[in-house]
């Protein structure tokens, strides 16, 4: 389906992370930011900017709401990035 390996995935993620001076390795297990926490954080904020439980599940793949709001932590409305200095970096 995407044109990537899962290497190619993993090193991009490892580089970005350098980039922005996101030290993966010394933080706390629950705190440690995987390339999983992006789909977390990508569902979350589908719902946070008003999407329906049924245009999440089709970005994301789930298949039911219980298993799909595992991955939804709401905690604002609106776009909690605009303003945010490296959106322009990465958004390139």
């Amino acid at each position: 389906m995407f044109p990537y390996t899962g290497d190619a995935i993993s090193a991009a993620f490892t580089r970005a992370c350098q980039f922005l001076e996101i030290n993966k390795e010394d933080t706390p297990d629950a705190d440690r930011l995987v390339f999983h926490s992006l789909r977390h954080e990508g569902i979350s904020r589908l719902f946070e900017m008003g999407r329906t439980i049924p245009l999440a599940a089709s970005v994301s793949g789930h298949r039911t709401w219980n298993s799909l709001k595992r991955y939804t932590d709401i905690k604002e409305a609106g776009d909690k990035y605009a303003g945010w200095k490296w959106l322009d970096i990465v958004c390139k």
